[in-house]
């Protein structure tokens, strides 16, 4: 096993500490089968020509090979960003990283008030009662049937709606917040989830509209 020149080696640990732990992590899952869990907290120990020693936030080290070797350490960068690809590739990843949350807007602004609309109608369907005013204002103005419809429409929708978001924010989080690096339980994972729960499908067109934007960005940057 062939060692790296001490200075190069340091420089290379120090810079993908600082600027590639998600690399790190990303080897960990992809090269050593270890779960995205087990693989968080990575940061880089040792290196080789042939492997790298990374240890994880639980206090475990794993080996990972370098595959093919490294010939000199100024085959580092190309191999390791290699690496990198290839692991995005066997873990289903994207290269595009999204780390912001932006709140509903348009249709996506009109869905989430009218679904905490009828969160409110929900909670407080008991509160309505014969002599109340509430009772008497809807008996009197809701359409086709006054309060008894009222009731109706408010009990009859409530599964298809809870069953319906519910399935819209699970397929959120299974289709595009793990693809595009969001931690699973972060603040920003809590509050992609939490919108879509309100908001439905328009909150994915705009976490979609994010992910162009990032990258056309990334796109001109290379030129």
């Amino acid at each position: 096993m062939a060692a790296l020149n001490e200075a190069h080696k340091t420089r290379i640990i120090s810079h993908m500490n600082a600027d590639h732990y998600r690399e790190l992590e990303h080897y960990l899952r992809a090269f050593n089968g270890l779960s995205a869990s087990s693989a968080r907290g990575a940061q880089l120990t040792d290196m080789t020509t042939e492997t790298m020693t990374i240890r994880t936030a639980s206090g475990a080290t794993h080996s990972v090979a370098i595959k093919p070797p490294l010939a000199s350490a100024a085959d580092a960068r190309v191999r390791l960003v290699d690496m990198a690809v290839e692991a995005l590739q066997k873990l289903g990843l994207s290269d595009i990283r999204i780390t912001t949350f932006t709140p509903p807007q348009g249709v996506g602004a009109a869905t989430f008030l009218g679904v905490s609309l009828y969160i409110v109608c929900a909670a407080t369907l008991p509160l309505v009662q014969p002599g109340t005013a509430a009772w008497t204002f809807l008996d009197e103005y809701f359409p086709f049937g006054g309060v008894a419809r009222y009731f109706w429409v408010v009990r009859a929708i409530l599964v298809p709606t809870v069953v319906l978001h519910l399935f819209e924010a699970w397929w959120m989080a299974r289709s595009r917040l793990a693809k595009h690096g969001i931690d699973a339980y972060s603040k920003l994972w809590l509050l992609w989830i939490g919108d879509t729960l309100m908001e439905g499908y328009p909150a994915m067109v705009r976490f979609d509209g994010l992910v162009e934007a990032e990258r056309k960005k990334k796109e001109s940057g290379k030129h």
